[in-house]
Parts: structure tokens; sequence; C-alpha cells
């Protein structure tokens, strides 16, 4: 059961990144343009990859020993490229 509870988190957090960088870009894309779409192309390609690797690493009762930290790697990568357009469209001028 731990090993469930432990990829839905993962999976959960997969989701909120592709669903917060969606919205993101919703509401920056007429600020500052094509730099929201690959913030966006980032966020959901790290967020693809946590979700995937979350549903192989504790499948099986693999006990997430396998993969180091590349989830956590991964989630960084993604909050930085949200992180970076929001404030792009904060300091850009209207």
């Amino acid at each position: 059961m731990q090993n469930e509870r432990t990829a839905l988190a993962w999976q959960r957090t997969a989701l909120a990144m592709i669903a917060g960088s969606a919205v993101l870009t919703r509401l920056t894309v007429d600020r500052v343009g094509p730099l929201a779409l690959v913030g966006m192309a980032v966020t959901v390609a790290s967020g693809s990859a946590v979700f995937v690797a979350s549903r192989w690493r504790y499948q099986d009762g693999r006990r997430g020993r396998t993969g180091g930290a590349r989830l956590p790697v991964a989630v960084v990568v993604g909050t930085v490229a949200m992180v970076v357009v929001e404030l792009v469209a904060l300091l850009s001028p209207r």
C-alpha cells in the first residue's frame, strides 16, 4: 500500500504541474508570446516524465529504490520553467 500511495502522490504532482502550466500559459501568452509556449512544453515534458517514471518506479514492489533523484529534478525543472515565464510576464511592459 505504501508504494501505491507514493506513486499516486507523484502522479498528482505531475498532473498539477501540467495543469498549472496550461493555466499559466493561457494567462500569459498574450504578454510573452512564444516564451509561454516554450515554458509549457518544458513543464509538460517534465510532468509527463514524472508521471511515467512514478508508475514504473513504484510498480511490482520495487520500493522506489531505482532512479535516484530523477523525479525531484524533473519537478524542479518544470517549476523553474513556470517561474521564468511568470517573471517575464510580470516584468514585461504592457
